[in-house]
């Protein structure tokens, strides 16, 4: 046998552009009937003189042998390329025309003494009849599954890459030798080649049960070639990761699937296929479905999948797509698109919170952590949420992306929101995995939201990923030109993306309060067009912990002036104990004069037990003379029991004998539980001429901690404090330092002291000092 240079020399001389094949001649002697296909047989080069590459074709009855024995004839995967048929071999006495890389991979195969039985599709299926490979598309499962061994052609050796690279492979996988940088090259070139990114490869090499990989005239077990890659998987690049990954872990499969049965089926549905296959490289833009076929769980039997060459793309991809994804929604396709939209009803389950790709669960997998929507929870998904596990090779989910369950399909989908829609990441969610609740309640129509998606499925011949991070910031139009949306149905939808940003956000700020990377992917990627409603701003402006300013900062900063701040979210800051006063004072910065502080958010402040007094200085700094100091807001600050002693004495500085003090201010004072004492003393020293009420005594009385400190001041101010029954009684009630405050009264009115069978009820039912309170009450009485 000449050796590879001087063959490739002597193919080269002999190639030159084939005259037009006809295949009636070769074809109609070997007609195809049910089950059947056709095989070559690749005759043995006797004579090492010999280039010409002789083949004899024939029918083979793929049901000839029992079910799940293997057959004799190897299938052959391979690129055809994209250059023209420009080599012949001759076939059944007749010159038939092939591209350089499958004569190649003929002249590589071929033996010196034996015939060999191969399985070759640009020979044995007549490529220029689309009904006959409409007819052959459902055996290729079978083919592969029933052959003796699946040969993976990958090329002939380019600039010493190939041969060399497999040679690194093998010593890496048996020996655990360290691969060097000459080799490393190697294998990265090798493992750029189309092969590993050819839509039917993925097929030819799931089914097979035994694989060996060629290039050249080296050859390696394919078990050994996984083993090879697995020892070098670190050293490959990331962008090789989800190429070379599904590949590798279909071909490992080989020597343990089971015997083939006929009619078999996949176990991925269609969905599930172009999840992870997607991307992959396909010739004519149909293939990128039916190469898929025969891996699918769905069958041969759904009439959308039915292989029609004379169909546009167009029109499988929405066959296809409306498959996929339900008879519910509408699916909308275009002859330069190849981008489908999907429009229906929906049940947002929620967000993708963390993902760990670090394989942490020992499992291989990518885990996931679902975080459930209001609506999830309250139709039986769990209190917070579930865990998911995805292949490590499909295209990777991010944190931010959304579950959602189209009407009418089988499985949850995880789609991403990109301005005024959602671009379909995943059209089907794992089933099974671990966490994820077994039963689910019927979701009523309440619960369903209007969505529009887009669904990519990129051309053939494209490299990129089937998601567009430049589509992550066009709307939908702009994506698809052609769709046109009822105003009106528009409308609903983006209100059903606000509410659905309304409801991650209110649980996801109650949850930790954090602007995760979830939450930010949101913001960053919604449209102006989606309404950003009053109810979500209110519950980041009140989360007291976490990063509700970082929050608020990014959407001013994709809102503008257009985001609004209305009186009840300025009211919610004001009442923020942690965080309120840093919010208030980014909603100064950023409105202004027209920032509406009313009554009610002065009210608010004033309550406010943590940052009150900041934020009420910021007010009267903001506003000066122009904020309103009603009654309400001085009982808000008598009552609170952390600063309204101080925030009463700023009042009293900024408003001075204008600050409404009424009757209600000095009884809330009194009863404050915290910082009462003060607080009355503010009071009481800030307007002398104040009266000292029933009310205001008895609340004193009955205040738990500081009522004692309290009863001293007022007997200090006023020597004849009167002292009313209801006074006595609620300091016989009192549980913190009701003893104390009856030895005070007892000190300052002896047997004055009015005391009523009321009061001794009061005293029995105190359960922590009453025993106390009655003996000193029995004394007074007998004295």
């Amino acid at each position: 046998m000449p050796n590879f240079t001087e063959w490739k020399a002597r193919i080269r001389r002999q190639a030159k552009p084939h005259p037009k094949f006809q295949p009636h001649d070769v074809y109609s002697a070997t007609p195809l009937t049910p089950n059947t296909t056709r095989v070559i047989r690749l005759l043995p080069q006797r004579e090492p003189t010999t280039t010409q590459i002789k083949c004899e074709l024939f029918t083979y009855n793929l049901s000839g042998k029992q079910s799940g024995e293997r057959h004799l004839y190897e299938a052959v995967s391979y690129v055809w390329g994209t250059g023209p048929r420009c080599h012949s071999i001759t076939l059944n006495n007749c010159a038939f025309p092939v591209t350089e890389n499958l004569h190649a991979a003929l002249w590589h195969l071929r033996d010196r003494q034996l015939e060999r039985v191969l399985w070759v599709d640009a020979v044995c299926i007549n490529q220029d009849d689309n009904k006959e490979k409409e007819r052959q598309i459902p055996l290729m499962r079978t083919i592969y599954a029933q052959a003796g061994r699946v040969i993976v052609w990958l090329g002939l050796p380019l600039d010493g890459h190939g041969d060399q690279a497999l040679g690194s492979i093998r010593q890496a996988g048996g020996e655990g030798l360290t691969v060097m940088e000459d080799d490393y090259t190697s294998v990265m070139v090798l493992l750029r080649r189309d092969w590993f990114r050819r839509m039917w490869i993925l097929q030819e090499v799931a089914v097979a049960r035994s694989v060996v990989v060629m290039c050249g005239s080296v050859q390696i077990d394919g078990h050994a070639f996984c083993q090879g890659l697995a020892g070098m998987d670190h050293l490959l690049p990331v962008d090789l990761h989800p190429i070379i990954h599904p590949v590798v872990q279909l071909i490992r499969g080989a020597p343990y699937r089971p015997k083939y049965q006929l009619h078999s089926r996949g176990v991925f549905s269609m969905g599930e296929l172009l999840d992870m296959y997607r991307s992959c490289r396909a010739t004519l833009q149909h293939d990128k479905i039916y190469a898929l076929l025969g891996l699918s769980l769905d069958g041969l039997d759904a009439p959308a999948l039915q292989p029609d060459y004379s169909l546009p793309w167009h029109e499988v991809f929405q066959r296809a797509t409306a498959h996929i994804f339900g008879a519910s929604c509408t699916v909308k396709t275009w002859p330069e698109s190849h981008t489908a939209v999907i429009t229906g009803k929906c049940l947002f389950l929620g967000q993708i919170t963390s993902v760990d790709q670090d394989n942490n669960h020992g499992d291989g997998q990518v885990h996931v952590w679902v975080h459930c929507t209001t609506a999830a929870q309250s139709l039986g998904y769990g209190e917070h949420g579930w865990d998911w596990a995805f292949p490590p090779f499909s295209e990777s989910v991010r944190e931010g992306d959304i579950v959602c369950h189209l009407q009418g399909a089988a499985r949850p989908s995880i789609v991403r929101l990109c301005q005024d829609h959602f671009t379909v990441i995943k059209t089907s969610a794992p089933s099974g995995s671990p966490g994820e609740p077994d039963r689910q309640s019927n979701p009523s129509e309440d619960h369903l939201s209007n969505i529009a998606l887009t669904f990519t499925i990129p051309p053939g011949s494209s490299n990129n990923s089937y998601y567009d991070e430049a589509e992550q910031s066009t709307e939908l139009l702009t994506i698809t030109p052609s769709y046109h949306e009822d105003p009106s149905t528009e409308t609903k939808r983006l209100h059903d993306t606000a509410a659905l940003l309304e409801d991650r956000f209110v649980r996801s700020l109650h949850y930790n309060g954090n602007m995760s990377p979830a939450l930010q992917h949101l913001i960053s990627q919604c449209s102006p067009k989606v309404p950003i409603s009053e109810q979500l701003l209110q519950s980041v402006v009140s989360c007291p912990t976490g990063e509700p300013i970082q929050i608020m900062q990014l959407l001013f900063q994709k809102r503008g002036d257009k985001l609004p701040i209305t009186e009840s979210i300025v009211r919610a800051a004001a009442a923020n104990s942690r965080l309120g006063y840093p919010i208030l004072q980014l909603l100064f910065q950023k409105r202004g004069e027209s920032l509406p502080v009313s009554e009610q958010v002065v009210v608010a402040a004033a309550g406010n037990t943590d940052k009150g007094c900041q934020i009420m200085s910021l007010l009267f700094e903001q506003r000066g003379w122009g904020l309103v100091i009603s009654e309400e807001a001085v009982v808000a600050a008598a009552g609170n029991y952390w600063s309204g002693h101080q925030i009463l004495r700023l009042f009293f500085e900024q408003r001075g004998d204008n600050l409404p003090i009424s009757e209600r201010v000095v009884e809330t004072a009194a009863g404050n539980t915290r910082c009462g004492y003060e607080t009355v003393k503010v009071l009481l020293q800030q307007r002398k001429s104040l009266q000292i009420s029933d009310g205001m005594v008895t609340e004193a009385a009955g205040n738990p901690r500081h009522g004692h400190d309290i009863m001293r001041f007022l007997f200090a101010r006023d020597k004849d404090l009167a002292i009313s029954e209801n006074v006595v009684k609620a300091a016989a009630e009192n549980g913190g330092n009701g003893y104390e405050i009856m030895l005070l009264l007892l000190e300052k009115r002896g047997k004055r002291l009015p005391i009523s069978d009321e009061v001794v009820k009061a005293a029995q039912a105190n359960s922590l000092y009453g025993h106390d309170i009655m003996q000193l009450l029995a004394s007074a009485q007998s004295a």
